[in-house]
């Protein structure tokens, strides 16, 4: 796997450097932003840093721990032992609800505090990653569920899964696609 640490800063929008309390699932995402690289991605992250969290302006925080390059490129942002903000949400799927357990219930945790997250970069509006994002995001995945000895067949998640959003885009409408992925990532 190409691989490259360019972590963030630490602040409280996009790497609030607080520990992981327990790990149960990797989330796979795409950058929303057709042709982003891992440095444009990165740059949004860290960019959120100069909110003011005092002021009346709505704030935003978003990040994962890993964006993938439309060569296959991985860049890790964030470390695995730290939340990234990346499957919080207003609301979660039923299924997310049973298997995340208190962190969808408990209001001071969500998803991201058990969860690792991927950003996949795509060239166009479909959302569909290259073949070489593709192939990088499977290998990261399957080794990061190894690592913590999970089941890529019960911890293997699109966001859409955890809060119903439309992302991973291309495999939220490509069905067969996102089982041939988890077939990718569990062989």
């Amino acid at each position: 796997m190409l691989y490259a640490e360019h972590h963030l800063t630490k602040n409280i929008f996009s790497r609030p450097g607080k520990p992981l309390k327990q790990m149960k699932a990797v989330v796979l995402h795409y950058t929303q932003n057709p042709g982003q690289t891992p440095l444009g991605c990165r740059a949004f992250f860290e960019s959120l840093k100069t909110q003011d969290a005092a002021d009346k302006v709505p704030d935003r925080s978003a990040s994962a721990h890993y964006i993938i390059g439309m060569t296959g490129l991985i860049w890790q942002v964030i470390p695995e032992r730290e939340v990234a903000y990346h499957c919080g949400g207003i609301g979660y799927t039923p299924e997310a609800k049973e298997y995340f357990g208190d962190f969808c219930s408990n209001p001071k945790l969500s998803p991201n505090h058990c969860t690792i997250g991927i950003e996949m970069c795509h060239p166009d509006t479909s959302g569909l990653p290259t073949p070489e994002t593709e192939k990088a995001t499977q290998e990261l995945a399957r080794d990061i569920l190894a690592r913590y000895g999970l089941d890529p067949a019960v911890a293997l998640w699109r966001h859409y899964d955890v809060t119903g959003k439309l992302c991973p885009l291309w495999y939220v409408n490509h069905p067969s696609d996102w089982a041939r992925f988890g077939a990718g990532v569990n062989n």
